[in-house]
Formats: C-alpha cells, structure tokens, sequence
C-alpha cells in the first residue's frame, strides 16, 4: 500500500504550526484522519493542502470558523478553542489520495 503523509510545519514568529502525524499508510477505502495544532496571535483562518508529486500545491480547505466544513469525501473540523483542525477523508483511493497533506495559518 502507499503512504499518505503529512509533514511537520514550522514558526513564523511567534506563530506556530505542528503535524504530530508521521508518515501513515492506508489501504484502499479505508478512512485517513490527520491533526494540525497550532498558535497565532492574529489567526484568520486554517488552510489545508494536498501536495501530490510533482505539481502545484493545491488548496483542499479555508476555514474561518468552528466546527466541521465537508467537500467531497473530505471534511475539516476546525476548533478555535483547542487551536487544533482534524482533516479526516473518507475511503480513500489509493492514486488520487497519495500526498502530503499539509495545514497552515492565515
């Protein structure tokens, strides 16, 4: 089976962003949850990104707010109390989902 990942972030500042998560394979159609931690003094919204090989980052979720925020078979879940965001996919397929999924701060 092939890896989904996620990577750790860095500080920007005062600021910073954590993935815990270290590398984690999936079978086909299984679920994938991955957490993102996070501090900011000016926060404005939590971004999540898919980095599949060799191309382009592609924004996969903005969110301002709490609670959850489905598209698809993704749904975030954004909490401003804990500073924390769960990126979870449902039944994942394995050529389409194999990335780094990456969460940053706006």
């Amino acid at each position: 089976p092939k890896s989904l990942r996620t990577l750790l972030q860095g500080t920007r500042g005062q600021d910073t962003v954590t993935q815990e998560d270290g590398p984690v394979t999936v079978k086909q159609g299984q679920p994938f949850h991955t957490t993102c931690k996070y501090h900011s003094r000016l926060f404005n919204a939590l971004l999540w990104y898919q980095l599949r090989k060799g191309q382009a980052p592609q924004l996969i979720s903005y969110q301002a707010g709490s609670g959850p925020r489905p598209s698809g078979r993704i749904t975030t879940y954004l909490n401003t109390t804990s500073k924390s965001s769960v990126l979870k996919l449902e039944e994942v397929e394995l050529l389409s989902d194999t990335a780094l999924y990456l969460c940053a701060v706006q």
